[in-house]
């Protein structure tokens, strides 16, 4: 995620963000207490083809392109599974792995993980193509496209889950843009009724229960489930064969178990219900194939970042449609991060080189492995490490409150 380049290509596309940042301010007492313990704790254009297979990529046991080092950083941190996909100018070059802990749980090119949020590019993804194909436009309202109201559900991801009809007039004024932006003013989640934190498009705020809304716009234009949706659109024509947005046989058994942060295993928790936020099984290799389709869609590349939402000025992010943006000197990166109990996932690329990255862990330590790998890929200094959302718990707090930030 980062700064320097060999000069391959120049940036292309927008030259400056805007830039906005509110700080929260807190007791002096957190501080104290903190300090001694945060350490711790497809479409394809218009008329998608059939993708050839692809070409025979590195293996764990092939020369690595990349540093072998995060390698030792995962040991260290004992997360066990870790999968990463390295892509240079515009195409998958490789896939990465670590051994695994034990013998009998090796990682494997065919290892599927939960990727969390990762889910929202790859849902964004297909949505600006059905805005290309004339099917949605961004400006328009979301209520546009569901005539019979909204019926929000307060746990999405289960087949019963208890329900609410929304009558807030503020939510005919949510478009399809502040969606992918995180504009709408709904929160992240709701376990009850849903409500708003801010006025439609007031500012940018981190919101789940937005892409939820869109994912029932989509799927009342389509007359598709989510699932049968991105198969058909996305995971077809790009020959994404281990992935899907609820769990099927067909890739369960590869699915790789979540660890505590102690390397218990987590109880299975499998997505039967497909949530265009969160609920994504996919591997390395498949999100590779999108980030290159991606990669060489300029129409989509240039989409995503033309109309930025400030973040923080301190850290040079702002966000686009589907995608946060990182601004240097040189180059605008879009990045991600993935957050499921026992499941971390991050993905950084350069539109103007083409190069980029995506891991995927079964750990609730697998961040710590984003950085490195980030400066390993794209050398330099990135800030976007130092964004608070990245942390859990105390070091969140102090990280978005005092700027005091501990190594992920």
């Amino acid at each position: 995620m980062n700064e320097t380049k060999d000069n391959r290509e120049k940036k292309s596309w927008p030259n400056s963000l805007p830039r906005k940042w509110a700080f929260l301010w807190g007791a002096v007492g957190i501080v104290c207490a903190a300090c001694t313990s945060a350490r711790g704790g497809a479409i394809a254009p218009s008329e998608p083809s059939e993708v050839r297979e692809s070409p025979v990529l590195h293996s764990a046991t092939q020369h690595s392109p990349i540093d072998e080092n995060w390698k030792q950083i995962a040991l260290r941190y004992g997360i066990c599974n870790v999968s990463v996909a390295v892509l240079r100018r515009r195409e998958l070059q490789s896939i990465e792995l670590t051994p695994g802990c034990t013998p009998d749980s090796a990682t494997t090119p065919d290892s599927v993980f939960e990727a969390a949020s990762l889910s929202k590019p790859l849902f964004a993804y297909a949505v600006l193509k059905l805005v290309e194909q004339g099917k949605m436009e961004l400006d328009t309202p979301i209520m546009t496209y569901l005539p019979n109201g909204y019926q929000h559900r307060s746990k999405v991801y289960l087949p019963d889950s208890s329900s609410d009809q929304v009558s807030d007039p503020r939510l005919k004024a949510v478009t399809v843009r502040m969606a992918l932006n995180h504009t709408t003013g709904l929160p992240n989640w709701s376990s009850g009724a849903l409500f708003f934190n801010n006025s439609p498009g007031e500012k940018w705020e981190y919101s789940g229960e937005g892409y939820v809304l869109l994912q029932r716009a989509v799927e009342a234009i389509t007359q598709q489930n989510l699932s049968q949706f991105m198969e058909q659109q996305i995971f077809k024509p790009l020959g994404m064969k281990h992935s899907a947005y609820a769990i099927k046989p067909e890739i369960e058994r590869f699915i790789v178990g979540g660890l505590h942060n102690d390397g218990t295993p987590r109880p299975a928790f499998p997505f039967r219900v497909p949530v265009a936020a969160f609920t994504l099984y996919t591997n390395a290799h498949d999100y590779g194939l999108f980030l290159s389709a991606l990669l060489k869609d300029q129409a989509i590349l240039e989409q995503i970042a033309a109309s930025p939402i400030p973040v923080s000025q301190k850290l040079n992010l702002s966000w686009g449609l589907g995608w946060g943006l990182e601004e240097n000197k040189e180059n605008v990166f879009l990045w991600h991060w993935g957050n499921n109990p026992g499941y971390r996932s991050f993905v950084m690329v350069s539109p103007a080189t083409g190069d980029g990255f995506v891991m995927f862990s079964n750990s609730d330590k697998g961040l710590a492995i984003a950085e490195p790998l980030g400066k390993m890929i794209f050398p330099g200094q990135h800030r976007l490490f130092r964004f608070h959302l990245l942390r859990d718990g105390l070091s969140n707090l102090m990280c978005e409150t005092f700027d005091i930030c501990f190594s992920l």
